[in-house]
């Protein structure tokens, strides 16, 4: 029946939009915050099993708020939207990008090296000091403030980890702003 098919293929659009709902940031289209530690969790067990490396990148905008009162939200959207955009192209597939509230983010790197991790920290955080996010009316340069942390072997949890790059991410902040900082 032809009706029928219908229905169960338009049943199966409606699920997949839930399940895109349900892992995902709807303004950035990044993952959320739940998901992400789903993942993380996923990839914690899989570092330790293959003894290989992780670490955690944490980010954000600088002064964002300041972004909202002077633009308005919806040009502070668009800024998080396009901030977004520039993290996702600089990192690898493999890479996992979530939108972790507000304007911070994270990023968890399988297979990193201390070395790599802090290099592609720098690299984000010179890209976006040095890359006004243009829209139709405005040029706004933004800066970001970022916190690392890498797998260390007493780790016994994606939580440990997550905890020292917020820790830094907070030094990076309390030290300035528009810094790396690692923990």
């Amino acid at each position: 029946n032809a009706r029928l098919q219908q229905e169960i293929e338009e049943r199966k659009r409606i699920e997949a939009q839930l399940q895109e709902l349900a892992i995902t940031d709807p303004l950035t289209r990044l993952y959320n915050r739940r998901h992400f530690f789903e993942l993380a969790k996923q990839e914690f067990a899989r570092t330790r099993r293959y003894q290989s490396e992780l670490a955690v990148i944490m980010l954000d905008l600088d002064h964002f708020k300041q972004v909202n009162d002077r633009y308005g939200h919806l040009i502070g959207d668009l800024v998080l939207q396009t901030f977004a955009g520039h993290v996702q192209a600089c990192i690898r597939e493999t890479d996992i990008l979530a939108r972790y509230g507000g304007e911070e983010f994270i990023i968890l790197l399988p297979q990193t090296s201390f070395g790599n991790s802090q290099n592609l920290a720098e690299r984000l955080r010179q890209i976006i000091a040095t890359q006004p996010i243009v829209t139709n009316d405005y040029s706004i340069s933004i800066t970001l403030s970022i916190g690392i942390s890498n797998l260390l072997e007493d780790d016994t949890d994606i939580d440990m980890l997550i905890s020292r790059a917020d820790q830094a991410l907070y030094t990076a902040k309390n030290s300035g702003r528009n810094q790396v900082v690692v923990w």
